[in-house]
């Protein structure tokens, strides 16, 4: 299937994927990163029962679960990932199959950068990491997109990767953590020079979690299990830097700036923003420099992503608006729906046919700049 293809609902072949994934290829440090800091860079680990970790900078994650999927009888089998994992034209094939026009993706071992300490190892390899991906996404160009690592932990190195890769035709957004940076919430003075610079660039800054234990979490403290460690993770730490951002002033103090909260569902941003908006009816004299309601400069700014099986996206979109939700498969990991994801939000018999096309394709656009493509 073509990605200028469409069916009868005008939907399918024009999907804008916003958060799907690669895993970066063992060889990528080798080739990409500053030969000073290669004895340093990420390993992936499996340990005696397969489960896999992650080594940065001499500290080790403690291993995920053994991954399964359902099998064709409900039975629970290994997880085998699926080759546009790495390879860019499986990827696209896999798009093509589902009716999907372009797609941003995001890392694997690149959402632990912001766990480091050395500032300028961080750089390095966000550096270096970009480097690949801009060539991952060239074997597939305008279908392909990369959202770049920037090196939060020093601003103005921050800023000067900003600058370099803005202009990359592959790159269409930043990514950073939710999760505290050095001790630093993302409202931090400091890091004031990279969110102006990111909004100057033009191209949105995504927020997105990972459950690899590596920064500072929500519940990290309180749970073991990855079963809780991931319920929580990803919407928890997601209203923090949601808040962050809103209370915190950096919507404001920057009003170019546009941010999408990635991987977490929407529906918490109903709950969320309606707390804000009653917080900031009665207690906003204490914050005078919060100005706007705060579900009105999420509208102004900001977007969140919905997974294909999330019935609730409905009360987001009324609550929140249309024209913040975008759409992600999360492609291609095991709880991802694959295949039939767009097909899966298609069938949400809570939204209406313009609504589904808004999240389905027209958000995304906007997001990324491929309106009109």
């Amino acid at each position: 299937m073509s990605h200028e293809t469409t069916s009868d609902d005008g939907v399918i072949g024009s999907v804008v994927d916003s958060d799907a994934h690669i895993f970066e290829p063992h060889d990528i440090w080798q080739r990409f990163l500053d030969p000073r800091f290669r004895e340093r860079a990420p390993k992936v680990l499996l340990d005696d029962e397969g489960r896999i970790a992650w080594e940065l900078d001499g500290r080790r994650t403690p291993p995920l679960p053994r991954f399964t999927v359902a099998g064709e009888n409900g039975e629970r089998v290994p997880y085998v990932p699926r080759p546009g994992m790495g390879d860019p034209r499986e990827h696209l094939a896999d798009m093509d199959g589902e009716g999907i026009a372009q797609a941003v993706v995001y890392p694997g071992v690149g959402l632990l950068f912001q766990a480091l300490e050395d500032a300028e190892l961080a750089a390095a390899l966000c550096h270096a990491y970009n480097d690949w991906i801009r060539e991952h996404c060239s074997a597939a160009p305008g279908r392909i997109f990369g959202a770049a690592a920037v090196p939060v932990q020093d601003p103005d190195a921050a800023v000067a990767e900003v600058e370099r890769v803005a202009g990359w035709p592959e790159i269409r957004a930043f990514f950073v953590r939710p999760n505290p940076v050095r001790g630093r919430m993302l409202h931090d003075p400091a890091f004031d020079p990279f969110w102006r610079a990111a909004g100057e660039s033009g191209l949105p800054v995504a927020i997105h979690e990972g459950t690899t234990r590596s920064c500072p979490t929500v519940a990290d403290d309180r749970y073991d299990q990855f079963f809780f460690l991931h319920m929580l993770s990803h919407p928890f730490e997601q209203q923090l830097a949601c808040l962050n951002l809103i209370a915190g002033g950096v919507l404001d103090r920057f009003p170019k700036l546009r941010v999408a909260f990635l991987e977490s569902g929407s529906a918490w941003a109903v709950h969320w923003l309606a707390r804000m908006d009653e917080h900031w009816e009665n207690w906003g004299y204490t914050l005078p420099s919060l100005k706007r309601r705060p579900s009105d400069v999420f509208r102004a700014q900001c977007f969140v992503s919905t997974d294909p099986e999330e019935d609730a996206v409905a009360a987001t979109v009324e609550f929140v608006g249309e024209d913040c939700v975008v759409w992600a498969s999360d492609y291609p990991h095991p709880d991802a729906i694959f295949p039939g994801a767009p097909r899966a939000t298609l069938a949400n018999e809570r939204l209406s046919a313009t609504r589904k096309r808004k999240i389905l394709v027209d958000n995304g656009r906007r997001l990324y700049g491929f309106d009109g493509a």
